[in-house]
């Protein structure tokens, strides 16, 4: 099997002003189709048969591991993105305002963890994670290519750092909240 490039869940002029049509189409059509290109030549050049992401990332290493993390971050990252505004409800809701306080609350707690990672030096953009485990909700920044660690929870949502200068108020805006509460209640 060819792994090929997810179709997007909006039209790439959809999230303007936040993010560009020319930024979506780039990180998409450029560096998402780069990874899957990499993965696919190195599938057919190992005569390893390519299942999915999930299944190289469970078997390969070094660089063709950073690819295939990259893509399967890119695709999540996509599927967070909505361009109509909604907000958190119900268990997501709840289990927001436990951990972050509010709402609003987790937005300044992304904006910390984002500063703290730049005053430390990191300036390379990553990516910022939402997690869940059974200790509860988390954030946690990860440099490209990085796989997350398993211990650290469940992916509920992605903001990929490197869409501006200040990306948590660029992406806030488009945050899909329905698609966040469905990773949630994949969580058991």
């Amino acid at each position: 099997m060819i792994l090929e490039l997810p179709a997007l869940p909006f039209d790439s002029h959809q999230l303007e002003p936040y993010l560009s049509k020319a930024w979506v189409e780039d990180r998409y059509q450029g560096d998402h189709q780069r990874h899957l290109t990499a993965l696919n030549h190195w599938a057919s050049g190992s005569g390893t048969a390519t299942r999915s992401l999930e299944d190289v990332m469970s078997k390969a290493h070094g660089e063709v591991l950073e690819h295939a993390v990259e893509a399967w971050n890119l695709t999540l990252f996509w599927h967070c993105l909505l361009p109509r505004p909604t907000a958190p409800e119900g268990r997501l809701n709840e289990e927001l305002t436990q951990t972050f306080g509010s709402f609003t609350g987790l937005r300044e707690a992304m904006h910390g963890r984002v500063e703290n990672e730049q005053e430390q030096g990191n300036r390379r953009p990553g990516w910022l994670w939402l997690l869940h485990s059974n200790r509860g909700m988390s954030l946690t920044i990860s440099a490209r290519g990085q796989r997350l660690d398993a211990a650290s929870g469940r992916p509920l949502l992605v903001m990929d750092l490197g869409c501006g200068k200040s990306p948590v108020e660029q992406l806030w805006p488009l945050i899909h909240w329905d698609f966040v509460a469905q990773n949630l209640g994949d969580c058991h």
